[in-house]
């Protein structure tokens, strides 16, 4: 296989099928998603909202209000939820089956031949495929981590060179875990391209994709690691390369959003006092500062899927022609 050749074809077809970036878009709008968890006692006092802020009213809302509001902050939140599920595999879909009938027959599909590809059972599938593979390896994640921790339990023995030791044996225990589970979820995401594709192409079911995707892979094992190496370092060096525009991107942005911002809390400062000011300041900045920041980052991030996409559909293709070749020669 001509790894490069498929990278420059790669790199043709996502700049010149330009209706294949909404897809992109949406798809990195949609598998990119993150969040800051965690909690726990503290014993400093922090200063209430009637000394941050002295002249806003701190007078509690009703009960009743506050479960309305985060009922509705919770349906929201599923909803957006699911509608981002669908969204990412409808996106993946489209990309699949557009890049893959341009190489078969030449044919470039718009934005609604795009939706209208990507409204199939393979979209279905490719949610089934990824619920049969991540969650048990999830599951056996956690108990991998339990059975880690486990010399921990050494310290109810209340003997403190027990408790050190369980406790050395278990942090080299988990370690070797993660790096383990690391391993698998990397293999995992490789194999995934293949499942997807067999699902998307050959209309196979969920376990039958998995079965020929897997096969596959087996037979070419060398040549999909090899494209997946490549993959990683044009990763890094995507990166690297959008580090200058997104430090750009954040003073175009602050700058857009800042002096707005401080303009209105200048004036709202006129009619107002304490918090009110500072609060109509953000709602004017934020929205501008993301406007200017945010989407080019994303249509940033949307051409980078919209690659990788394509790369492995074309990968995939090759493999697929390799072994074709192969037939047809012992016929």
């Amino acid at each position: 296989m001509d790894h490069f050749r498929i990278v420059r074809r790669a790199l043709e077809t996502t700049w010149r099928y330009r209706a294949l970036w909404l897809f992109g878009v949406l798809l990195a709008l949609t598998s990119r998603s993150g969040g800051n968890g965690g909690g726990g006692g503290s014993n400093v006092t922090l200063p209430g909202p009637e000394n941050m802020f002295p002249g806003l009213d701190v007078a509690g809302p009703p009960v009743w209000l506050i479960l309305v509001i985060v009922g509705v902050i919770v349906v929201l939140a599923f909803a957006f939820a699911i509608i981002s599920v669908v969204v990412r595999y409808l996106s993946e879909n489209a990309l699949i089956k557009m890049v893959d009938e341009r190489e078969e027959t030449g044919t470039e599909h718009g934005i609604r031949g795009g939706f209208r590809l990507a409204w199939s059972r393979s979209a279905w599938r490719f949610f089934l495929i990824d619920l049969v593979i991540f969650t048990p390896t999830i599951l056996l994640f956690i108990v991998g981590l339990l059975l880690g921790a486990s010399p921990l339990l050494l310290w109810i023995t209340r003997r403190q060179a027990l408790g050190v030791v369980g406790t050395i044996i278990a942090i080299g225990l988990i370690f070797l875990v993660v790096l383990f589970f690391i391993a698998v979820f990397i293999a995992l995401s490789l194999l995934r391209h293949m499942f997807l594709r067999v699902a998307a192409l050959e209309g196979e079911g969920v376990f039958g994709a998995i079965r020929e995707g897997f096969q596959l892979v087996r037979r070419h094992v060398g040549d999909v690691i090899l494209m997946g190496l490549i993959m990683f370092g044009l990763g890094i060096a995507f990166t690297l390369l959008t580090i200058p525009v997104m430090i750009a991107l954040v003073v175009l942005g602050l700058l857009a959003g800042g002096v707005p911002a401080l303009l209105m809390a200048g004036l709202a400062s006129l009619v107002s006092e304490g918090a009110l000011p500072w609060i109509v300041g953000i709602a004017v900045g934020l929205p501008l500062f993301l406007l200017v920041f945010g989407l080019p980052a994303l249509f940033l991030g949307g051409l980078y899927e919209t690659f990788k996409s394509t790369l492995w559909t074309l990968t995939y293709r090759e493999l697929r022609a390799m072994e074709l070749g192969v037939e047809a020669e012992a016929r």
